[in-house]
């Protein structure tokens, strides 16, 4: 694992981490970011920005922003290969040329840093390497669900080698745009395909060199969507005969609304110097760029109330030095990070109450950051660590809208934090650890996204704080049970929540500091061998979370409402039975299970943006040839078809609320994947 910027064991890292190869994703149906949370505990990932589907909102242990514009930052922070991703918009990308997924619950704000508030997820990719491999997958669902995928890796001379990931994926829609015939697109379509390719330079023993590009582009249907009357008399004027009798349809007239796209490219260069056995110096560099179409229509309907069609980019350049130490009981690592990101939003031609008018905002974000982190083994089965990082941010954010911020408005603001670490590992036995942590996070402040209530409501809320006590024992006994158990709580000072409602000017996103607020619970994720062909593995996570103060002037939150998008529990089991057979060969047969509990659209708890439980069952039989290097399998996802609420606001002066639906269906199919 590389969860603390070195090589360790799993067991050995003092932190509620769940671990996920490649091969494993798959099988488990997890193709992309948004499905991981149906196996990892305390973690829940929606994808409605701006309806489109390439959004990636995370959220562990309540922790999260469940927002896509340039003002507001993630509270839980996404890693490629060791870049920091700062959209969520483009994050919700495939998992399919990858070595393994590492999710860190808890702050991460010494060695990860600035706004991994919950946590981060890491997404580690194969590195090119000296042995000739080549691999094809392709399917077809349900659907007309289509995908194909191709991974090679070659050496080219003794000290270079080349990879190149290469995919396409396709999907029908599951509903039609009723007010805009001549619309081909589909409600829920998608078009997607993308590519990785990398070389690692290896001139000596002790330097490499490692060159990636990624690139993706997708074209959407917009988000399936469903709205609820809960206000006759609201100020929409919204009537039950407006909307759409087919619940998967959309009634928009707006022909800017159905078709959202996504496009990203990033570029990273890695150097790594062995400077002697005991120290080794590494930088990453990157730059990345994204754009995204999408918008949305509100009040799902023909009635010119609500409609916000938005185009977006952000354009970001990182820098990470790194020196790590292995001194025989001691071991340390010291880093510098630089981020720089431009960006904006722009809704032109957006309609409120049938009144045309424009948006638009914008924002320029500097970051850097110094830290140090060590740990020492006292015993053989002792060891203490510890850490701390300075970090400095500076935001300068501009704010038009033609009604009521006109001219626009332009903030500067800047804020710094130290944060900190420290833990205790103890080896009970030498493959089972114990360990205590106590961890100081650190989310940037920032700008409320749509300030249509004037200048007044354009004005930097606080950073948040986050103070997590946590415990855990993990390991194996014997070889029939690999397991890990976490207990935490967690304090916030400032915790910065949002609030949307319906304004004389427009559609408002207050952010604000509510004061404080905490969560306490545990977590177990373990790997039982039942016999020599059949296996278990389940995880269950428990998050009791509550806002406990709310300043005053703060709206819309009141002390003892749950954060939002934070469910209590979520559970996920998986059986699998592996028969090897006489001719060489292996069936493989599994069910998977995920349990996610009832959680709030908005942490202004009502009944209005309750979203209700939701429970989803996957199967994947696969014949492997052995000789061949063939595996067949049929699989399905979904398969009681549960549809379900991805986000739910509640607008009742307008007279609705308004809900984003899951766009995973019911789908079966079969799948191939050949290697050379």
């Amino acid at each position: 694992m590389t969860a603390r910027k070195r090589q360790e064991t799993l067991t050995d890292t003092p932190l509620s981490i769940s671990a996920y190869r490649g091969e494993a994703l798959a099988d488990r149906g997890v193709p992309t970011l948004h499905q991981l949370d149906t196996i990892s505990p305390s973690l829940t990932i929606t994808n409605f920005g701006a309806g489109n589907i390439s959004d990636a909102t995370v959220f562990i242990r309540g922790i999260g922003t469940a927002d896509h514009l340039i003002l507001t930052d993630p509270g839980v922070g996404v890693y490629l290969d060791g870049v920091y991703l700062g959209r969520a918009m483009g994050a919700n990308m495939s998992l399919m040329n990858v070595d393994h997924v590492e999710v860190l619950r808890g702050p991460q704000g010494t060695l990860s840093g600035r706004n991994t508030l919950g946590g981060a997820v890491n997404i580690v990719t194969r590195e090119p390497g000296q042995e000739e491999h080549y691999e094809f997958t392709g399917s077809i669902a349900t659907r007309l669900h289509a995908a194909v995928g191709f991974y090679g890796n070659t050496p080219i001379t003794d000290t270079l080698a080349i990879s190149l990931t290469g995919q396409f994926e396709h999907r029908n829609g599951i509903g039609r745009f009723i007010n805009l015939p001549g619309e081909d697109t589909k409600v829920g379509e998608f078009d997607k395909g993308g590519g990785r390719f990398a070389a690692k330079w290896t001139p000596s023993p002790r330097v490499s060199v490692l060159f990636a590009i990624d690139g993706s582009t997708g074209h959407y249907g917009l988000s399936p969507m469903k709205n609820v009357i809960i206000n006759p008399a609201g100020s929409s004027g919204l009537t039950q005969a407006d909307l759409p009798k087919n619940e998967n349809d959309n009634g928009t007239t707006n022909p800017e609304i159905p078709n959202t796209r996504s496009k990203d490219l990033g570029f990273s260069l890695t150097p790594t110097f062995k400077l002697d056995d005991h120290l080794t110096f590494k930088l990453i560099g990157s730059e990345r760029y994204s754009h995204y179409k999408g918008g949305l229509d509100d009040d799902d309907s023909p009635l010119p109330y609500s409609e916000f069609p938005e185009t977006g980019y952000a354009r970001q350049w990182t820098g990470e030095a790194t020196l790590n130490g292995e001194y025989g009981r001691f071991n340390f690592v010291t880093g510098a990070y630089y981020f720089h990101e431009k960006g904006n939003a722009d809704q032109p031609d957006y309609i409120f109450a049938g009144e045309q008018d424009q948006f638009f905002v914008d924002q320029t974000t500097r970051s850097w950051a110094l830290y140090a982190h060590a740990g020492f083994d006292i015993t053989d089965r002792l060891t203490v660590s510890g850490g701390l990082r300075y970090t400095d941010d500076h935001k300068r954010a501009f704010a038009y809208i033609g009604c009521c911020l006109n001219p626009g408005v332009t903030r500067r603001d800047g804020w710094n934090a130290v944060t900190w670490d420290g833990a205790v590992n103890y080896k009970i036995t030498p493959l089972i650890t114990a360990y205590a942590t106590v961890q100081r996070g650190y989310e940037s402040g920032g700008y409320p996204p749509r300030p249509f209530g004037g200048a007044a409501t354009f004005i930097p809320y606080n950073p948040t704080y986050a103070t997590n006590y946590e415990g855990g024992i993990k390991g194996p006994l014997g070889d029939f049970l690999r397991f890990s158990t976490a207990v935490f709580y967690t304090q916030y000072k400032d915790l910065a929540l949002q609030f949307s409602q319906i304004t004389d000017s427009g559609f408002v996103t207050i952010t604000s500091n509510a004061g404080r607020s905490r969560t306490w619970g545990a977590e177990f994720e373990g790997d039982l061998k039942l016999s020599p062909i059949l296996s278990l593995n389940a995880t269950v996570g428990y998050n009791n979370a509550r806002v406990t103060k709310v300043d005053p002037g703060v709206i819309g939150v009141a002390k003892g409402d749950v954060p939002q998008l934070t469910p209590k529990w979520t559970v996920a089991g998986g059986l699998q039975l592996r028969l090897p057979l006489a001719s060489g060969n292996v069936v493989t047969a599994r069910i998977d299970e995920s349990y996610r509990s009832a959680m709030f659209g908005q942490s202004a708890n009502n009944a209005f943006n309750r979203i209700a439980s939701r429970s989803l069952t996957n199967f994947d039989i696969s014949y492997e040839i052995k000789a061949k290097q063939l595996t067949l399998s049929a699989f399905g996802t979904n398969i009681f078809n549960k549809v379900y609420d991805v986000s739910r606001v509640d607008q009742f002066d307008a007279g609705f609320t308004e809900i984003i639906r899951s766009n995973d269906r019911s789908e079966f199919g079969v799948r191939l994947r050949k290697t050379f």
